[in-house]
């Protein structure tokens, strides 16, 4: 094909598309959107406002069921080149979790201030008490005394 000037630039966009049967509601998307405007929704060739819809994850739920029809729910993702690490079952326990080598328990009290080491990805790698010690300090006509 011929072009006047530039020729222009294509873009391919991940398109998420389901079948209406007038009841389901709850669509699983290929990938989490960043957020409800980093998407484009279509229903029947007709874009739907944000409003009509919510997002959790990787599900887009609407307000209300489309209508039948064949691939006639689409969702355009606009976004691109990001990625969002989603559990395949959507969640995450302590179960799923690597040891970090930190005992389980309560840290600080009256006597002790924890001391806690947190790595780069935001995981408490070490916890420690510090004791307390107060020297004794007198002020007039009052005495403290520490443990």
């Amino acid at each position: 094909m011929s072009y006047l000037g530039n020729q222009p630039k294509t873009t391919t966009f991940l398109i998420d598309q389901f079948n209406g049967d007038n009841t389901t509601t709850q669509f699983n998307l290929q990938t989490p959107p960043a957020s409800l405007t980093s998407i484009l929704v279509f229903i029947d060739g007709v874009r739907q406002s944000v409003e009509s819809y919510t997002l959790d994850l990787a599900q887009i739920t609407f307000d209300s069921a489309p209508g039948t029809g064949t691939k006639n729910i689409e969702v355009v993702h606009i976004t691109q080149g990001m990625t969002a690490a989603v559990p395949t079952d959507s969640s995450v326990t302590d179960a799923k979790l690597t040891v970090t080598g930190v005992t389980a328990g309560t840290y600080g009290d009256e006597g002790n201030i924890p001391i806690i080491a947190v790595n780069e990805k935001g995981r408490v790698t070490s916890v420690a008490n510090v004791s307390v010690n107060i020297p004794e300090a007198g002020i007039n006509p009052l005495l403290f005394t520490g443990t």
